[in-house]
């Protein structure tokens, strides 16, 4: 019977990674899945270990949100052993051989010498990311090198009641802060479990924690090459933030924000209040540089609209890093655009390597581009399946939110598909 996803095999099947016959890898992928969250982790990590050229060091790994957590963590560490163990949760997994979002998925790689972490810097509490941000920017002075690879996971929710997220831009100011000018490259995401948003979750080496943050300094024997997927459009002509406070917009150009976008829609301002970005995904967008420039949606910073707030007239955001007098554009999703976009971002990326072999990738995908979320008839992540899956192992995630460098400096990012491919660094 076919998944919840479309995949093949029913849930409780153990799903996994083909084996390459005769070949070690460094790392090593295993994928699996099962409704026993112990069963899925410990066949997902034996698969890799079995693949692995060398004794483990540490790993990489993410579960689906049906899973507990800490079931999963303890099934890794039956097969691996007292090894750092670095990920979270995930609303699906994504690899050579297609996307799956049933829930009960576990991906791992498997790392050995000589690709050991740099170091592992871990904050608990989200109250105040900015701060959260700073403790993390300062332990990363002291663990890994300028210029460096740093992976940042931190638990998307908030609460559920009304959906609230933590503020990945505040965690990353605070982290650039806590650098003081000593620039890393900076890439990760806001872990998501599920497509209701009711939880997250992080490893952070040792446990799996809530309204946490992990920076793990990536080995220095890594070199990491970034491109980021898009597909958003402008719907709208420019529009000015009169009033906003945090993530809740309340003014664009003097008037409620829910029914100006309303208007734009044509939808009554009720209506609009009643969808979510299941039955309507929307962002408002940002265009950085020229505003008048030839359309590219490398140069736009979207923010999804997660809620609404009709008793304020607010449109509420995924981030807070807006501002009064942002001109901003309501941006809708182009199904094909998205396509095109991983296509193009993934050829330019390989094309950009040179000579240089990729060893892994990791691709950090928002879980409202998946076909499940988005109603899409295609894959986005086709053209990444392909043309990077053939070349590495390819662990790919659904996140609540992705980060990575746009124009040189680290932000958060709404729709998009981060693409990080590891080659061995120069010497």
């Amino acid at each position: 019977m076919p998944g919840a996803d479309g995949s093949a095999g029913p849930p409780d099947s153990v799903r996994k990674e083909p084996q390459l016959k005769g070949k070690t890898r460094n790392p090593a992928l295993g994928i699996a899945r099962h409704n026993e969250a112990a069963l899925a982790a410990r066949d997902a990590a034996r698969q890799a270990k079995q693949q692995l050229a060398g004794a483990p060091i540490w790993a990489l790994a993410f579960g689906g949100g049906r899973h507990e957590p800490e079931s999963l963590l303890a099934g890794l560490r039956e097969e691996l052993g007292d090894i750092p163990i670095i990920g979270g949760s995930a609303v699906g997994l994504i690899t050579r051989d297609g996307t799956t979002l049933t829930g009960f998925e576990c991906g791992v790689l498997l790392f050995a010498e000589p690709f050991l972490l740099e170091g592992i810097a871990t904050e608990g509490g989200l109250e105040d990311a900015f701060v959260t941000g700073e403790r993390l920017g300062r332990s990363l002075q002291t663990i890994s090198a300028s210029g460096s690879t740093v992976l940042l996971l931190y638990d998307s929710i908030h609460s559920s009641e009304p959906v609230e997220l933590h503020t990945g831009s505040h965690l990353v100011d605070g982290l650039l802060a806590g650098l003081d000018g000593d620039a890393r490259q900076l890439i990760g995401c806001g872990t998501l479990g599920d497509m209701a948003m009711q939880h997250s979750t992080v490893f952070n080496g040792h446990e799996a924690c809530q309204h946490s943050a992990v920076a793990v300094a990536m080995p220095s024997t890594l070199q990491c090459h970034v491109g980021i997927t898009h597909g958003c459009f402008p719907a709208s002509d420019f529009m000015t933030i009169t009033a906003i406070e945090g993530a809740r917009v309340l003014e664009l150009d003097g008037q409620p924000a829910l029914a100006v976008a309303a208007e734009h829609l044509g939808l009554s301002d009720e209506e609009l209040a009643a969808v979510n970005p299941a039955t309507l995904p929307l962002t408002l967008g940002e265009k950085q540089g020229d505003l008048f420039a030839p359309f590219s949606d490398l140069n736009y910073n979207n923010r999804l609209v997660v809620a609404a707030d009709p008793d304020a007239g607010a449109l509420i955001l995924t981030e807070a890093d807006f501002a009064v007098g942002a001109r901003v554009q309501l941006m809708g999703i182009e199904p094909q655009r998205m396509i095109d976009s991983a296509q193009e971002q993934t050829e330019r990326l390989l094309a950009s390597l040179g000579g240089r072999e990729p060893l892994f990738a990791l691709y950090i995908d928002c879980a409202g581009r998946s076909m499940a979320y988005s109603g899409t008839e295609e894959d986005e992540s086709a053209p990444v399946r392909r043309l990077i899956g053939e070349r590495c192992p390819l662990l790919g995630f659904f996140s609540g939110v992705e980060i990575a460098p746009v124009a040189n400096h680290p932000r958060p990012l709404d729709w998009t598909g981060v693409l990080a491919v590891f080659t061995a660094a120069d010497d």
